[in-house]
């Protein structure tokens, strides 16, 4: 066996000449070496040479996986290296980059350490589970496996006194359907932290159909009032998934309401057209006329994106009539350009004279929008 001797890394780069029954002659700091510096091949060869070390090269890759000012490279081939070897070490060490680093590259292939350390990387970190010192950052290690094994240690923290726990939990468990997970997502709508509240309302809406669920509507809906904005918006999208007409009333109930924000208003506009049934239609031309301008031209810019067949007609008429109610909306430019705009959309035909004459307008912009419109619809 050719024992290897460095003093000078540049002649490393190419290891061609190599051959990977010669690991055991290489040092360590060679390795490590060319695993920083050596070329694209160089590199993969050095991988599985220090593989076939095992525990050996735990620490010394540790020290790189860890350091933020290493290359990032070197880091993933480095970790790409621990991914390999089974130690309850490496579900340490990959548990603490991941409250480290927001790297992709590194995140996803750390998920991918702790999946395939399989169920020892599960039993090891629900054990520093019962270590407040440790708890956060196992649940941050136990949310990168994918496996249905995370929901007993998970189920035992949904109610911890550290809120990010508790909403981590949450965030992963609603990718599970059980009943007593469902049971955690309901109770944690009324958890005092918003961040636990709005990850609850994510996965419940997982969970909710077209003309099913009542109760869990029921449920969801007061927190359209919710005292942080977010999560009265993730309530807002939540309900989008279904087209009760419970929802739909809680939607525009809140809509019209003086004092919701604007940002809210949005929301909610824009859920009762993702909704798209002909009674959440019919809200929102309630309420086109009698918003404001924002809200309004919103409105005619989400009516113009439905897709259905079975209301296309229904929108444009919507549209016709707002445009012949002769709204004092209807003053603003910005408001003629998006009817245009969604007409063209819709692909209404039956709106042709409309824009004929809006193509009239005194403003060049409002008569471009008109012009391109008919364009579209009379060729």
């Amino acid at each position: 066996m050719t024992n290897v001797v460095v003093k000078e890394t540049p002649s490393f780069l190419n290891l061609s000449d190599f051959s990977l029954d010669d690991y055991e002659s290489v040092s360590l700091e060679f390795a490590l070496k060319v695993l920083e510096l050596g070329s694209f091949e160089a590199k993969w060869a050095m991988a599985k040479i220090l593989i076939k070390r095992g525990d050996e090269v735990i620490q010394p890759l540790k020290q790189i996986i860890l350091d933020e000012k290493a290359n990032i490279e070197y880091r993933w081939y480095g970790l790409k290296i621990l991914s390999e070897i089974k130690n309850p070490e490496i579900i340490l060490i990959v548990s603490e980059l991941l409250t480290t680093t927001q790297e992709e590259d590194l995140l996803q292939l750390a998920s991918q350490t702790l999946a395939h350390q399989g169920k020892q990387s599960v039993t090891f970190l629900s054990q520093l589970l019962a270590n407040p010192s440790s708890r956060l950052l196992a649940t941050k290690a136990l949310a990168q496996i994918p496996s249905i094994d995370v929901i007993k240690p998970l189920l035992s923290i949904v109610n911890d006194q550290d809120s990010t726990i508790r909403a981590i939990a949450i965030a992963v468990l609603r990718n599970f359907d059980t009943p007593q997970i469902t049971s955690v997502m309901i109770n944690a709508l009324k958890d005092y932290a918003s961040s636990v509240r709005k990850e609850a309302l994510i996965g419940l809406a997982l969970k909710l159909k077209s003309d099913e669920d009542i109760e869990l509507i029921k449920l969801i809906s007061p927190l359209l009032y919710d005292v942080n904005l977010s999560v009265a918006q993730q309530t807002a999208i939540s309900l989008s998934r279904c087209s009760h007409p419970f929802a739909i009333a809680s939607l525009i109930k809140v809509l019209c309401y003086i004092n919701t924000p604007e940002t809210l208003r949005f929301t909610i506009i824009r859920s009762l057209a993702w909704i798209a049934t002909s009674q959440s239609l019919q809200c929102l031309e309630q309420y086109l006329y009698i918003s404001d301008l924002a809200p309004s031209l919103e409105i005619i810019t989400v009516l113009g994106r439905v897709t259905k067949p079975t209301l296309k007609n229904e929108t444009v008429t919507i549209l016709s009539k707002f445009y012949q109610s002769e709204s004092p909306q209807l003053q603003y430019p910005e408001i003629l350009q998006a009817l245009c705009y969604s007409l063209k959309q819709l692909n209404a035909i039956a709106a042709i004279n409309i824009l004929k004459i809006i193509e009239t307008n005194h403003n060049s912009q409002v008569r471009f929008h008109a012009k391109s419109a008919l364009q579209e619809l009379m060729v």
